[in-house]
């Protein structure tokens, strides 16, 4: 059988496509689950990240956030949407649509609910065999901050989403989450 180059082109493209995809949920597993590790684990290591506040080395972003979160008793639950994305060789391209919910208590103490839609704008580059971020530009759409006033479900019986080793995601996926858990009740 005759070897189709453009076969092989298509399939390697898919392949890029969902290993970059699969970087960017690992990104967002370790962001809500309080995982430091996990989160830093996608960058490269010479890589820089946008996030607003936050200009500096892709890596140490995820250290950045992960104290923010404990110091404003912060949760977030990100929503990945469709992602465009240009391979070109052993780099790419990536714009990434995301909702991300953002709990934490404001300047008096008040619960107060964020949303905020943006998208992702990467540089990503292969490192041996693993797609990296090399460079990231955080986007914001719009935004929009509650407050807070009641929550129907917090006495639902639902299993409690947090930011350790405690959540049910670790077990199931067979994880071990080596950051220090972080108290956000």
């Amino acid at each position: 059988m005759e070897a189709n180059p453009q076969l092989n082109a298509t399939l390697q493209e898919m392949i890029d496509h969902y290993e970059i995809r699969k970087m960017l949920s690992v990104y967002c597993h370790g962001c809500d689950r309080g995982d430091e590790r996990r989160m830093a684990s996608v960058y490269g290591k010479d890589s820089w990240d946008d996030h607003g506040r936050y200009k500096g080395p892709g890596r140490a972003y995820a250290e950045w956030a992960m104290k923010a979160f404990a110091t404003k008793g912060s949760k977030s639950t990100h929503l990945l949407g469709q992602s465009l994305i240009n391979v070109n060789g052993d780099r790419a391209g990536v714009e990434t649509c995301f909702l991300a919910t953002l709990s934490a208590k404001n300047e008096n103490g008040e619960d107060v609910v964020t949303l905020l839609s943006g998208r992702y704008v990467d540089t990503v580059i292969r490192e041996g065999v693993e797609w990296k971020i090399d460079k990231r530009i955080c986007v914001r759409d719009w935004s929009i901050t509650l407050d807070v006033k009641k929550d129907f479900l917090s006495n639902y019986d639902y299993v409690q989403g947090v930011m350790s080793d405690q959540d049910p995601s670790y077990a199931i996926l067979g994880l071990t989450h080596p950051s220090v858990p972080v108290d956000v009740t």
